[in-house]
């Protein structure tokens, strides 16, 4: 790949447009994993908050995924850009958009207890323990992106590679629009508050009950599309 050396000015926007464009042009193909964030910062002549920031952004769309230990991989379907474009223009149905979440997690979750293998309840439990960390700090931007890993996992454990691809795209976009590090409030409260509710659905997915695993994610959901129209309500 051909990089050209970053400017002062949009240097996040710059660093994501080239990424895009290596997929594009099937320089990185569905699958590949990017050069780790070191051999980023050199490549395109930025810190590691520029690359740090580009790939969240390139997270939040889909077309990138993160696997902790593992490293950065091109998502299968990273391209999906107009279900970006459309989330973006319905970001005020946030009631409604936590409704067809409830209905497609929930039954992801239900199945998960169904059909989950000793490995997916151990990519479940990992990114519970991640996620326990990163509330403990109150590292809201970390919390975000093992919150991204928890949900994916479930969504494996059901063994549904539609819903999974579906949903590969779907909830890194979801969580971008209704979440908010700037307008939180009590940050410390809600993470905590989100543990809680993902230990309840990470142990109905372990004791195989799918009936519990999913009132436990539709609980979760609908606990936070509570707490996301009581934090704007306060904004207001």
């Amino acid at each position: 790949m051909q990089v050209e050396k970053v400017s002062e000015g949009g240097r996040r926007e710059a660093v994501t447009d080239q990424i895009l464009g290596f997929i594009r042009s099937r320089q990185l193909e569905p699958g590949a994993r990017l050069p780790p964030e070191p051999e980023l910062c050199e490549m395109f002549g930025v810190s590691r908050a520029v690359v740090r920031e580009a790939m969240q952004s390139l997270q939040a769309t889909g077309t990138i995924r993160i696997e902790h230990g593992r490293g950065t991989f091109v998502s299968a379907n990273p391209l999906a850009q107009p279900f970006s474009v459309w989330a973006s223009m319905n970001v005020h149905r946030v009631a409604e958009l936590f409704e067809v979440r409830m209905i497609l997690e929930g039954e992801a979750a239900s199945r998960a207890a169904m059909r989950r293998t000793a490995v997916h309840l151990d990519e479940i439990a990992h990114a519970m323990d991640d996620a326990h960390d990163c509330a403990a700090r109150t590292d809201w931007l970390a919390f975000m992106d093992v919150d991204i890993r928890f949900h994916r996992a479930v969504t494996q454990a059901a063994g549904l590679p539609l819903l999974q691809e579906m949903l590969e795209v779907a909830i890194p976009v979801w969580m971008n629009m209704t979440s908010s590090v700037a307008r939180e409030r009590n940050q410390a409260v809600r993470l905590a508050a989100v543990v809680a509710e993902h230990a309840a659905v990470h142990d109905a997915i372990r004791d195989s009950e799918p009936e519990a695993a999913r009132y436990a994610m539709r609980r979760h959901l609908g606990n936070s599309r509570d707490r996301r129209i009581e934090n704007d309500k306060q904004d207001g």
